[in-house]
């Protein structure tokens, strides 16, 4: 979040707000949110971090009504996390050990 000026602390209670409301979802009701958080919702969606679409459906009173989702726009925020050179990627720790780590694990079982 440091593409916006917001420091760790700031963004990671703004991450937790979100998902909060998200859980393992990809998509919420826009009815779920109160004020505060649909105006930090609109901030992301700026930020093109969510994105919103709506659909209608009519009333048996025969009124239009509609109903607005928010859901995680994926591709901008890798984008944005493969720009952002301070996020801690997540490395394959078996990729990165040396093939000694490999032989000295072997030799004390006594498979040599």
């Amino acid at each position: 979040m440091k593409t916006v000026g917001l420091n760790d602390t700031v963004a990671d209670e703004v991450a937790l707000r979100v998902m909060n409301y998200f859980g393992y979802q990809d998509e919420i009701i826009d009815n779920a949110l109160d004020h505060d958080d649909r105006r930090l919702f609109y901030f992301l969606q700026d930020m093109k971090i969510l994105s919103t679409r709506w659909e209608e459906t009519q009333l048996i009173s025969g009124r239009n009504w509609r109903i607005f989702y928010w859901s995680f726009n994926r591709y901008n925020i890798e984008k944005l996390l493969m720009e952002d050179k301070s996020v801690k990627r997540q490395v394959d720790l078996y990729m990165d050990l040396p093939e000694s780590a490999w032989a000295h694990a072997l030799d004390q079982k006594g498979m040599t």
